[in-house]
């Protein structure tokens, strides 16, 4: 029989990727749920964990991720997420900020020089508009001087 946690993690991963486990992966990663349910409820140090990353914490400490692999593969998938989610949402809204509707014919190259901006703005807030003068002055002959 397989338990409600173990249910959820076949859910998440089907949902996330299915081609990533075969069926005989598929049976192992049963087995290792089963296993691994019946180990951490009898281990102390897996009683009182209050998240996934005091979770993933606990299993690399005791050695425990090496036993479970594919569970381990699973949690640190799961952690990962929320950064991988946030990194491409501040780029749709960074792009949405920079191609709106009186910029809506801008092309391909202009936008990801604007993109590159807006998304290393520390950066290039730290360069000054007279070294970027210098830079365009130098890069070839101009007819007319900048400064």
């Amino acid at each position: 029989m397989v338990s409600k946690d173990q249910y959820l993690w076949f859910k998440f991963k089907f949902d996330f990727d299915p081609e990533d486990f075969d069926d005989g992966e598929m049976c192992a990663l049963e087995l290792e749920c089963a296993f691994y349910e019946k180990d951490m409820r009898s281990d102390p140090k897996f009683q009182n964990l209050e998240s996934i990353s005091d979770l993933s914490r606990t299993l690399v400490q005791t050695r425990k991720s090496e036993f479970f692999p594919m569970l381990y593969g699973l949690i640190c998938l799961v952690l990962t997420i929320p950064v991988s989610t946030a990194t491409t949402e501040r780029a749709f809204s960074a792009m949405n900020i920079i191609k709106n509707k009186l910029r809506s014919k801008m092309g391909d190259d202009f936008l990801d020089d604007c993109m590159v901006l807006n998304v290393e703005k520390e950066y290039a807030d730290s360069i000054s508009n007279d070294e970027v003068i210098e830079e365009f002055e130098t890069s070839s002959t101009r007819k007319v001087r900048f400064s």
